[in-house]
């Protein structure tokens, strides 16, 4: 299990878990994915800790059978929906004596980012950085290793409600599972779906749950903006349920089934069949289903697009990509926003054999997150044969006998050392 990095993301509809590792070559190489049903989250927060620790369970047994290995330890993400981005300068003088950039200096500046004032029920659980200055010279992504005097960072500080935070954990260890990191999931789903061209000129990845919409602009190969909506996939099958007057189950298996709102579709024009009991059929008309679908649909695009331009961001941005499973699963509903968000718009799927699946992006999304700050190098994800720091870097605080620690803090320790 120690050459393996297990990603889970915890949706409010569905749990998506994957396993990847390093191969030879440096490369990540996704061994195994898969999904089952989630129950116990109402948009992206713990309401039923029991449940969703069984839901959790289920879906790592799932991929336990699937590889043949026992599974440990694991890494999950935080979506955007229950995060909040602060933007903060710091400043440093650089302490070496040859004015040569070290680490040290870099985790003391970022370290000094951390100095702002938050709610009490609210902590700081990352940093991302935007950009170093060096004695004035900005746009520096890696100052290590640079001489100067002067050491300057714009960083987006990210927090979070800490009950939270704090009842996602536990649901993963009351599954039996451990959680050996964590990560900010717009950025580990950009890292998957978006191209670098994308990443540079701007783009917005609209991540579309069951429950909640995460948008997320990235520019300069930077998350700038982090923002959501309270609605998801499953405002379409509700007005399905609502408006053939079926229940909510059926009205989720024909949006899968039947869901197609493309212009030029002719596949089918009849009537649809559904067996709501042992002895009860009814016949539902297809045109009234394909209305329904389209129209929440493009609700769901035009508040997209009004956060969008409240953010500040929309003329900065070249195009939209689309993951998640609330409406990339519905023929033509990517088409259809071309025109009412006024941008281009394509499905993000992560480039590995087998995951490709515009669900898949934020599991697949933290197993890459994680892998890359570890390095991408043979053996990186071996942690018997590495060196002792990159031991600490995951071990900080959670020797036996230091329970004192708070669970926040590793968190916080865990964030400096990744960026």
């Amino acid at each position: 299990m120690e050459n393996y990095v297990v990603g889970i993301d915890i949706g409010s509809s569905k749990i998506c878990t994957a396993a990847g590792r390093i191969t030879n070559r440096g490369e990540l190489q996704i061994i195994g994915i898969t999904s089952s049903e989630c129950k116990g989250l109402k948009k992206s927060i713990v309401v039923n800790i029991d449940r969703t620790a069984e839901s959790i369970k289920k879906c790592i047994e799932k991929l336990e059978v699937m590889l043949d290995i026992e599974i440990d330890d694991v890494y999950i993400a935080l979506p955007g929906s229950i995060c909040e981005l602060i933007h903060n300068k710091a400043v440093i003088a650089v302490s070496s004596d040859d004015r040569e950039i070290k680490r040290r200096d870099v985790d003391r500046l970022i370290e000094s980012t951390k100095l702002i004032s938050l709610p009490s029920d609210k902590e700081i659980i990352g940093v991302e950085p935007q950009q170093f200055i060096v004695d004035g010279y900005d746009n520096i992504k890696d100052p290590i290793g640079m001489s100067g005097m002067r050491l300057e960072a714009d960083v987006q500080v990210i927090t979070a409600q800490s009950t939270i935070v704090n009842n996602l954990i536990k649901c993963v260890n009351k599954a039996g599972f451990n959680v050996k990191g964590m990560c900010f999931e717009p950025k580990a789903a950009s890292s998957v779906v978006l191209k670098a061209e994308e990443r540079e000129l701007g783009c917005a990845l609209i991540d579309v749950g069951a429950e909640t919409i995460d948008i997320t602009v990235v520019k300069n190969d930077n998350i700038c903006y982090v923002d959501s909506l309270p609605i998801g996939g499953n405002s379409i099958t509700n007005d399905i349920a609502l408006g053939m007057k079926i229940p909510f189950n059926e009205a989720e298996k024909i949006k899968l089934k039947y869901g197609d709102i493309e212009e030029n579709d002719s596949s089918f024009n009849g009537k649809i069949s559904v067996k709501l009991s042992y002895n009860e059929t009814i016949n539902l008309d297809y045109n009234f289903l394909k209305l329904i679908i389209k129209s929440r649909i493009e609700e769901l695009y035009e508040l997209v697009k009004r956060k969008l331009e409240d953010s500040g961001y929309y003329r900065e941005i070249a195009n939209v990509v689309v993951v998640g499973g609330g409406i990339t699963l519905i023929k033509g509903a990517i088409e259809n926003g071309n025109s009412i968000i006024g941008k281009s718009l394509r499905t993000g799927s992560p480039n590995y054999v087998g995951a490709s699946n515009p669900m898949y992006a934020s599991a697949v999304g933290i197993v890459n997150d994680i892998s890359t700050s570890l390095g991408s190098v043979e053996g990186a994800l071996n942690y018997d044969n590495n060196e002792s720091e990159l031991k600490d870097f995951w071990n900080k605080g959670t020797k036996k006998g230091q329970e004192d620690v708070n669970i926040f803090s590793r968190v916080k320790e865990f964030f400096t050392d990744l960026f």
